[in-house]
């Protein structure tokens, strides 16, 4: 049995037009470029997630789940496996290296329900209420407009789906050199935002209620981080903001 720690509403606090501290300014192509270079040249044993979230998921066959930051594959083929060949799994990757190993990987152990993608989280390559469930780990703080990712993750789930995340983020934001340092933000520490900003996106798209299933906190280059890996679902009804 999975237990949930708790679970929250939230709304958003705005400032003006614009949502407070959703977007980082370290969305540049110098950042990009960093992130796919620290990647490509992965060892393949390394360690590339901070949640291990897929068992959260409780994928069912049948059904058709995004893994958003796939790396090698690892656990977009767990997804595979866990919706059967009814179900598909696509992976989603920014780095080419990453995406030509989850390919051959998937391609050496015969899996046919699955298909590796490269390209930005911040515009997924698929069709609208396309998928039953999104997953992630350790990802989305690469991302410079964490608002434009959950409004995608939005729009391809379908009504009363869900995503299961793990990510970082901190209680008080990050020093400005922090967020704007590429080496930084490929080193999963730099595009971290605070908690609040976090939900406050989540709440902003849609996502209102969060379950949080398990939560730590730890140094990385001397500042405090969080890994939280949480649920959120879309509604039945109505629409996150556009």
């Amino acid at each position: 049995m999975i237990e949930c720690l708790r679970t929250r509403e939230w709304r958003p606090v705005w400032e003006g037009n614009q949502l407070s501290g959703a977007v980082s300014t370290a969305g540049t192509e110098r950042t990009t470029g960093r992130i796919i270079t620290r990647y490509s040249n992965e060892d393949e044993n390394s360690n590339l997630s901070c949640g291990g979230n897929i068992s959260y998921l409780r994928l069912e066959p049948g059904e058709k789940v995004l893994d958003l930051g796939c790396g090698r594959g690892t656990e977009t083929l767990q997804a595979a496996e866990a919706v059967g060949r009814q179900g598909f799994a696509w992976g989603l990757d920014l780095t080419p290296r990453m995406v030509e190993l989850a390919t051959e990987r998937a391609r050496s152990e015969k899996v046919g329900n699955v298909h590796f993608l490269r390209g930005s989280m911040e515009e997924i390559p698929l069709a609208d209420a396309a998928l039953d469930a999104v997953l992630s780990n350790c990802a989305i703080n690469h991302a410079s407009d964490k608002l434009a990712v959950y409004r995608e993750i939005f729009r391809v789930l379908k009504p009363g789906g869900r995503f299961v995340v793990s990510d970082i983020m901190t209680d008080t934001p990050l020093p400005q050199e922090i967020k704007e340092d590429p080496e930084a933000v490929a080193a999963c520490f730099g595009g971290a935002i605070t908690v609040r900003e976090y939900e406050d996106t989540l709440a902003a798209v849609g996502f209102a209620e969060l379950d949080i299933f398990k939560e730590r906190r730890y140094l990385k280059n001397g500042y405090e981080m969080i890994s939280r890996t949480f649920q959120g679902r879309k509604p039945l009804q109505g629409k996150g903001v556009n």
